[in-house]
């Protein structure tokens, strides 16, 4: 009866442990797909040193400027990727605006 409750207990363990994995895989596929994108904020934020900002808005016809904006830290789903700068200047230097409704680009004109 003893054997028998252990080895119930050894299956529930590693049944939870093959479900936890199955979970974590499943995550990072999701991750690495278009629709993911946390890994490679991360990296970007890694390669730059400090937290980078993400290009925004779309160049269409009676949309927004294509502009620049801070990052959020985590995000289910980030689509569609967006572009990652260093700096705001970097992303100036780019042709991305600082605002999403007019040109500005604060950080070029502090070069000059």
């Amino acid at each position: 009866m003893k054997n028998d409750m252990l080895m119930v207990n050894k299956w529930k363990t590693k049944k939870w442990i093959v479900t936890v994995v199955v979970v974590l895989v499943l995550l990072v596929i999701f991750d690495l797909s278009p629709f993911g994108g946390n890994i490679r904020f991360y990296s970007s934020w890694i390669n730059c040193g400090q937290k980078p900002v993400a290009a925004g808005g779309e160049l269409t016809l009676g949309s927004n400027l294509l502009h620049y904006q801070e990052s959020a830290p985590f995000q289910l789903v980030r689509f569609p990727q967006p572009e990652y700068f260093c700096t705001p200047l970097e992303a100036e230097q780019a042709g991305y605006s600082a605002s999403p409704t007019q040109y500005e680009f604060p950080n070029l004109q502090r070069g000059a």
